[in-house]
């Protein structure tokens, strides 16, 4: 298999656009997302005769195939994932969840653009906070050593309790209350379908982050073994957030926002701290 084979698998086989789109479908029926049978191929088909939105689509899509550049156990080029593929990620996740609060923003209807705009705030703080996390368990490495244990607990921690205003569920979910379809009020039912199925999916690569990026890999163990674990993993930070979903009222903006930047914040940066002091005596 040459390297463009190897590529286009990746990209679109194991683990991109198919494994993720199942994956997603998993998560959806687990966490009990709002995610209606058949809109995302209604939405999408919407999108192609012109009656949908392209924006929504892309931030939809996008995601899944650059998920393939995360380090997948077993995948085609897995092994050989570095720091840029990292960045590429999180250039077009972040990309996607700001293209998707597009249509709000651009909506005439001030309660609308004020969902979008809650949305894009709380969003953005929760995935601040996970970046940060990620990042010091990326620095601190994939195989745990005892000076950097305390480092990777903090960061796992900190991107545990950012993890639901990252990805929008339980207290941190748009705001549909005020206009009935929140940000996406004015567009027509496929493309809000579409939209929803956008959430969700954007949500289920950013869950992989978790086991991807935060928790050790055990080199000596079959790939297939760690595989299991990450999609585990996955998988049970959908049912918590099917409690979170089922068993919580929207916070106010500023109490999301003091969520995140006093509490998922602050320990992900002591976990930085933390790592480089065991680092540098331990």
């Amino acid at each position: 298999m040459n390297d463009l084979t190897r590529e286009l698998m990746s990209l679109f086989v194991y683990p991109g656009l198919l494994t993720m789109l199942v994956l997603g479908l998993l998560v959806v029926l687990i966490a009990r997302l709002d995610a209606p049978g058949g809109g995302l191929t209604r939405g999408i088909a919407a999108t192609l005769t012109g009656s949908g939105s392209a924006a929504l689509l892309i931030a939809a899509v996008a995601p899944l195939v650059v998920a393939a550049w995360l380090p997948w156990p077993g995948a085609p080029n897995g092994e050989t994932r570095t720091l840029g593929d990292i960045w590429l990620v999180w250039a077009v996740l972040e990309g996607s969840y700001l293209l998707a609060l597009l249509p709000g923003l651009q909506s005439a209807t001030p309660m609308s653009t004020r969902a979008a705009i809650r949305e894009a705030q709380l969003g953005a703080a929760g995935r601040m906070a996970l970046w940060t996390a990620l990042g010091v368990a990326i620095w601190a490495g994939q195989t745990w050593t005892l000076p950097s244990l305390p480092a990777h607990g903090l960061a796992l921690l900190a991107a545990l309790i950012a993890l639901p205003a990252a990805v929008g569920w339980g207290p941190f979910a748009p705001d549909n209350g005020t206009t009935p379809g929140g940000a996406e009020s004015e567009l027509s039912r496929a493309a809000m379908q579409l939209g929803q199925w956008g959430r969700a999916l954007r949500a289920t690569v950013t869950l992989a982050l978790v086991p991807l990026l935060a928790l050790p890999r055990m080199p000596k163990v079959d790939w297939g073994i760690n595989l299991a674990l990450v999609l585990v993993v996955v998988l049970l930070l959908a049912s918590i957030g099917r409690a979170i979903n089922g068993n919580s009222v929207r916070r106010p903006l500023l109490d999301g926002l003091h969520w995140c930047f006093w509490r998922a914040l602050p320990l992900a940066v002591l976990a930085g701290v933390v790592l480089v002091a065991g680092q540098r005596w331990l």
